[in-house]
């Protein structure tokens, strides 16, 4: 098995997918208007190995929104170089919620995303 793809609930898709895209260098994937209350949108890794599914919340739901894994860290990503992320956080005033910090697994940083999940970004130490 492989982890395909994650739901994650926003307040503005086309606000999401421009955070998403640029701040955090995910590729968008699929954009499809099935309906009036459906659009379909997926942004992907590099790898194209796991998907976002950007969407609405169902009526019900707002209070969802930014708090998908409560005051938890909501996805942990692995990536290849940390100061490239940092710099393109700066650009894209991505909130910086703790550090960049050096862990014995490697470097890291907690961020929030656009609704205030958090994402923490590890630069692995090679052994």
């Amino acid at each position: 098995m492989h982890l395909n793809k994650i739901t994650i609930l926003v307040h503005d898709i086309d606000a999401a997918v421009q955070f998403f895209r640029d701040a955090l260098g995910l590729k968008l994937i699929e954009d499809s208007l099935i309906s009036e209350s459906k659009r379909i949108v997926c942004l992907a890794t590099s790898d194209s190995r796991t998907a976002f599914n950007i969407t609405k919340p169902k009526h019900g739901d707002e209070f969802l929104v930014g708090r998908q894994a409560g005051d938890r860290v909501f996805v942990f990503m692995d990536t290849s170089d940390l100061n490239r992320d940092m710099q393109r956080f700066q650009h894209n005033r991505v909130a910086i919620f703790d550090g960049p910090r050096t862990e014995d697994f490697g470097r890291c940083v907690i961020i929030k995303d656009l609704v205030g999940n958090k994402w923490e970004l590890v630069e692995r130490r090679l052994s």
